[in-house]
């Protein structure tokens, strides 16, 4: 086990920054998650933690010890660091108990102990009675899970996984969850997780870092990022519902803020004393015949025991649920309660440049 830290840490390519001054501390032992849609540089974070690439500038610190920064730079090899990539990435010429003994194979561990380490790894993760098969003779899930004891056996520092499910199909993608949970619980170790799925990244992880344009724009437990997202991109990336612009209008006597939201005064929760938008959540929405806030059912799909509905309210799209199916077309009475407001750092630009232009 070992904490991991990065320190302003920036990795350009030709020019163009794939991350820019990324601060973080994962401690040992702890699952954490980054998610974001392509191109955010979740995986440019990944790389530059195994030793595949060099960063620009910062630095890296694996167990407290420096193992990337400005005069130093530890090779992949002598990180102890173990990786599951989306393509597995198996020998194809090695039997399943040989792609797991590999690793120990490469380190010499003696031959007794290797193949003890090996029947173990693979009694974990399900597979004693495959090994003597070939990759070509597993399913997608069992490939991961060979992958999966390949890093179990050598007891890694940390363990690095890019988004590892990604060729899996849905159903079997959920089965694997609580595999890799067992994974985390049987290794103890550091685990950053790189997924653009945030189902997987909130059911999984202690911690999730939630990443656009190359920064971590929150990093937070799950509950957290959706019940009090930072800012317009978090509140609309994780989760379901709605981001809308919201005014200050009073304040309740329990303190909180009264907004003025769709043309309804709401009781708000907010850490900061002037926001300029609200999260509205599905469990935030109470449907009624007689609430005077009046919505239009856009969709409605059965989810098993429940509705989700999809309306139009003053012209913004909200998500709620419901016990009962709606017609297309009907007019509901919508009640807002328990939202979460905060400034979104996007709004001050738009203000401050509508005041240069003024």
């Amino acid at each position: 086990m070992a904490e991991l830290e990065f320190s302003n840490l920036s990795k350009s390519f030709d020019g163009l920054p794939a991350l820019q001054d990324i601060n973080a501390q994962i401690a040992s032992g702890e699952f954490v998650a980054l998610l974001g849609p392509s191109g955010c540089g979740k995986t440019t974070l990944l790389r530059l933690t195994a030793g595949f690439e060099q960063p620009t500038s910062g630095q890296i610190n694996l167990g407290g010890n420096t193992v990337a920064g400005p005069n130093s730079f530890v090779p992949p090899e002598e990180r102890e660091i173990g990786i599951v990539f989306q393509s597995y990435a198996l020998w194809p010429h090695k039997s399943v108990f040989g792609n797991v003994a590999y690793p120990l194979e490469v380190r010499r561990v003696p031959r007794a102990e290797r193949e003890a380490r090996v029947k173990e790894a693979l009694a974990l993760t399900g597979l004693s009675a495959f090994g003597d098969r070939m990759p070509s003779q597993l399913s997608g899930g069992q490939r991961q899970r060979v992958a999966l004891a390949r890093c179990l056996v050598f007891d890694p520092r940390a363990v690095l996984l890019d988004e590892p499910l990604a060729n899996l199909d849905l159903a079997l993608r959920a089965s694997m969850h609580e595999v890799f949970s067992m994974f985390h619980r049987r290794t103890q170790a550091t685990m950053l997780y790189v997924t653009h799925d945030q189902s997987e990244a909130l059911a999984l992880a202690d911690r999730v870092a939630v990443m656009e344009a190359g920064k971590i724009r929150q990093f937070a437990a799950p509950e957290v990022l959706y019940r009090e997202p930072v800012d317009c991109f978090v509140a609309g990336f994780v989760g379901d519902g709605a981001v809308v612009s919201a005014e200050i209008t009073g304040r309740s006597e329990n303190k909180n803020l009264i907004l003025k939201v769709l043309g309804q005064e709401v009781q708000s929760r907010s850490a900061t004393a002037e926001p300029s938008h609200v999260s509205i959540r599905p469990e935030a929405i109470t449907l009624s015949s007689d609430a005077p806030l009046r919505a239009k059912v856009i969709s409605c799909t059965y989810l098993g025991g429940r509705f989700r509905l999809t309306l139009d309210v003053a012209g913004e799209t909200l998500i709620a649920f419901s016990e009962h199916r709606a017609s297309i077309g009907e007019s509901v009475g919508v009640t807002l309660h328990d939202l979460w407001a905060f400034r979104d750092p996007d709004a001050d630009v738009v203000i401050a440049k509508s005041l240069a232009h003024a």
